[in-house]
């Protein structure tokens, strides 16, 4: 269990995270505490696996990829054995067996192509021989918001809005070499952990807060923070959500929703436009949410897929890389 202070630094680590010389002092700060033990918790956390990584991952875009949900209806006799070929792809960064009315694996993977990406599915589905029909792939026409923030205090995942644009840049275009990108993805836990990034690349601390938010704002990198485990976090529930609505932007609204996509439909296999995913500390705060929030929005139909269980074991680590 973790005590009031604990809970506060890992709150303001999540959701304000600063970029100055010393953000470790500028955190004991705001909780009234020092640095040292700023310092000394958020190392024990990482020890502990609890926090995974202070930083920032590159948007899949800005790599030239592109990315699909991928949906299949496998026997329970097959679902480890299909499940364990998916995760073969160091691509897969997600993989739930979900409670569903027609598909139980839900997987998320990348390609440089669609080309790629569907010859990737094909080969499991004819691996297993499954049917046309047993299989759906959901492409994002839309995405809102990407990244899972947990609310310590509530219990629930919860992230403000932050709409990603509509074009995203290159890496290469940006003119940044790939290393730099490589060294704000995960930041020492140490009194000033940009100084080997500001010397490298001749950055002063007041541009690199700038070009940080100039990154986000491009849709190049996801916000920088201290990325929580959400199992090790008491978040032991998540599900997914979808159903079909007009504008799926006012979705994004929703603070507890998390991956909030519009996706292209495929007719006879998969009807819903809008998704989103929530994570709770139980089932039952997601339903009383889902329900609440939807019903202000007029969505009276969707569906609500609880994870019945983790099948990517290492899920943190490929999510990581």
């Amino acid at each position: 269990m973790l005590d009031d202070k604990s809970r506060e630094l890992l709150m303001e680590a999540q959701y304000n995270f600063p970029i100055t010389d010393r953000p470790f002092l500028e955190l004991a700060r705001r909780i009234g505490v020092t640095e040292d033990w700023v310092i000394d918790s958020l190392r024990r956390f990482k020890e502990l696996g609890l926090v995974r990584r202070i930083g920032a991952l590159v948007n899949y875009r800005a790599r030239g990829m592109v990315s699909a949900l991928v949906a299949l209806r496998v026997r329970d006799d097959l679902v480890n054995e299909v499940a364990a070929e998916i995760n073969r792809d160091k691509y897969v960064t997600h993989n739930f067996l979900r409670l569903h009315n027609r598909y139980n694996i839900w997987y998320v993977t990348k390609a440089t192509s669609k080309g790629e990406l569907e010859d990737k599915v094909r080969s499991v589905v004819n691996k297993f021989a499954l049917s046309p029909e047993d299989y759906v792939i959901l492409y994002a026409e839309k995405t809102y918001k990407i990244d899972v923030k947990f609310d310590l205090n509530v219990g629930v995942s919860r992230a403000k809005v932050h709409r990603l644009p509509e074009t995203n840049l290159k890496l290469e275009d940006v003119g940044l070499p790939l290393e730099f990108y490589e060294m704000i993805k995960s930041i020492n836990i140490v009194k000033e952990p940009f100084n080997e990034i500001k010397d490298k690349f001749k950055i002063p601390i007041s541009r690199m807060t700038e070009l940080i938010g100039e990154l986000r704002d491009k849709g190049v990198i996801r916000d920088f923070y201290a990325m929580i485990d959400p199992d090790l976090a008491g978040f032991k529930a998540n599900a997914m959500v979808t159903f079909s609505i007009s504008d799926c932007e006012e979705v994004a609204n929703i603070d507890e929703a998390t991956h909030v996509v519009k996706r292209i439909i495929v007719p006879g296999k998969w009807n819903h436009n809008c998704y989103f995913m929530i994570h709770g500390v139980n089932y039952n705060i997601i339903s009383s949410i889902v329900q609440d929030r939807l019903s202000k929005l007029g969505v009276t139909e969707y569906d609500v897929l609880p994870s019945i269980r983790n099948l990517l074991p290492n899920m943190a680590r490929r999510i990581e890389q």
